[in-house]
């Protein structure tokens, strides 16, 4: 997979609109990541029986649907990998059958144009229903293009949802959308390199992250027996705003939010924020630049920073040997990100009551269950995932789920807490484009302090421009 980042922000509205198309095209929406080849083929009689059940009782319906006037809804989905596709098929014939009074009608767009599609759109040419990139949510709100969903759908489905999308979604108290997976990040690490480095006290819950310190003398050790001393892929080739999702838990597990009190001036440029910052780029020298994305497979490296949608190729590779490790602890906990697509309501949509009614549909167990299974992605109910195999309790995966069960929502990260939100925010394309951008300055050998110094009066300079996204 590959990462394209672009955005480009001046003033008010170029921020929000572009800051939604290509924060929603680029490839760091996970979803896009979340499917691998093991995944994908383990899925593929699944999804073939369910489209065939999905056809037969959509053709059911047709013949048994009584007369009278038919709702129609508009819904727009991602063309994207094809167990989505597949899945948001089977989805709207299957809802379609289940009511014959309200017939959805989907129009896939291609990922690559997504975003510029959502963001070129006015609010009353917008679906009814349509999926979107979870980080954006803030800016959605801010340029009016998605409504509130309490009353719209059910609240069962916000019980059932992992606490994690639940905060994603929420913005000023309101909730705005919901997902059908989330996403995880954590270290892979091969335990026979590890083990060959002397290193068998080898972390794989949230309570038993190593230090930075720690995290150090494990790399150091790690080169030794690494391939032309290198210990570990950091995932440089997914460049651009990749450092938004991989390294803002670093921030996070220094003891700080990108952005606390609406300023990020006192809070990303901190003394330990850049400590630490400066710390991981001091680990340069142990990191493969992974230009062919197979430094981990290869086993040239014995650990990889990377997410969820790595699992099908590592375990391919190490079997057995792959393990899945907590983050680093900076001294506020180990952190973790989270966030990947979500489902939305147009602000005006003529069908805002028949909208929700898809959502409660989409929602259900066996529609997570089919997605999930398709793109290899972390479940969204809590039911599928204490069921899922790779996720549930004893999966390779389990870490991931335990982490998103501890999120810290909107709250500034405390010890407790794991998995933090993107700042859920109209501004987060600009927070995001000028925190990758210092982080890579950092990484390449800036000072550290002057580049974060740096990107948060950038950040505050757009807040203020633009009177603080209100």
């Amino acid at each position: 997979m590959k990462f394209r980042h672009n955005m480009h922000t001046r003033g008010r509205s170029t921020s929000i609109l572009s800051g939604v198309a290509v924060v929603a095209v680029a490839a760091l929406t996970l979803t896009a990541c979340g499917g691998s080849s093991s995944s994908s083929e383990s899925s593929a009689a699944a999804g073939d029986k369910a489209s065939t059940a999905a056809s037969a009782a959509a053709s059911a319906a047709a013949s048994a649907a009584p007369a009278g006037e038919v709702t129609k809804i508009t819904v727009w989905a991602q063309e994207g990998q094809e167990g989505e596709v597949q899945a948001a098929k089977d989805e709207v014939a299957a809802f379609n059958a289940a009511n014959p009074n309200i017939q959805a009608e989907l129009t896939l767009i291609p990922q690559a144009t997504y975003g510029q599609t959502l963001a070129s759109t006015y609010v009353d040419a917008l679906p009814d229903v349509y999926e979107f990139d979870g980080e954006t949510v803030g800016a959605l709100v801010y340029a009016g293009k998605v409504a509130p969903l309490e009353g719209l759908v059910d609240q069962s489905v916000f019980d059932n949802e992992l606490p994690s999308l639940v905060a994603e979604g929420t913005v000023d108290g309101k909730i705005y959308s919901v997902s059908q997976y989330d996403s995880g990040l954590a270290l892979y690490g091969n335990k026979a390199m590890l083990e060959a480095a002397g290193i068998t006290d080898i972390p794989t819950t949230v309570d038993q992250a190593w230090t930075a310190e720690e995290f150090q003398t494990v790399l150091e050790k790690l080169a030794k027996v690494g391939k032309d001393g290198k210990a570990i892929d950091l995932k440089e080739q997914y460049a651009g705003t990749w450092p938004g999702y991989a390294f803002t838990p670093v921030v996070n597990s220094a003891g700080f939010p990108l952005i606390k009190d609406g300023k990020a001036e006192g809070s990303l440029n901190s003394p330990e924020v850049a400590a630490a910052l400066s710390q991981i780029a001091s680990w340069r020298q142990y990191v493969d630049p992974n230009a062919d994305d197979k430094a981990f497979t290869d086993k040239r490296v014995g650990l990889a920073w990377v997410g969820h949608w790595a699992y099908g190729a590592n375990k391919e590779a190490l079997g057995e040997d792959l393990v899945v490790i907590p983050l680093p602890d900076w001294g506020n906990g180990t952190k973790s990100g989270q966030g990947s697509h979500s489902w939305g309501i147009g602000a005006n949509a003529a069908n805002k009551e028949a909208g929700g009614k898809f959502l409660d549909f989409i929602m259900q167990d066996q529609w997570v269950d089919q997605i999930t299974k398709a793109n290899g992605a972390v479940p969204a109910n809590k039911a599928v995932l204490a069921a899922s195999e790779l996720y549930g309790p004893g999966g390779d995966l389990e870490l991931y789920g335990q982490q998103l069960a501890l999120t810290c929502g909107s709250a500034d990260p405390t010890p407790e807490c794991v998995t933090v939100p993107r700042t859920i925010s109209a501004a987060w394309p600009v927070i995001n484009q000028k925190f990758s951008d210092a982080f890579w300055a950092i990484y390449g050998g800036g000072d550290a302090q002057a580049e974060l110094d740096k990107a948060a009066k950038a950040i505050d300079q757009d807040a203020a421009d633009n009177n603080n996204y209100q």
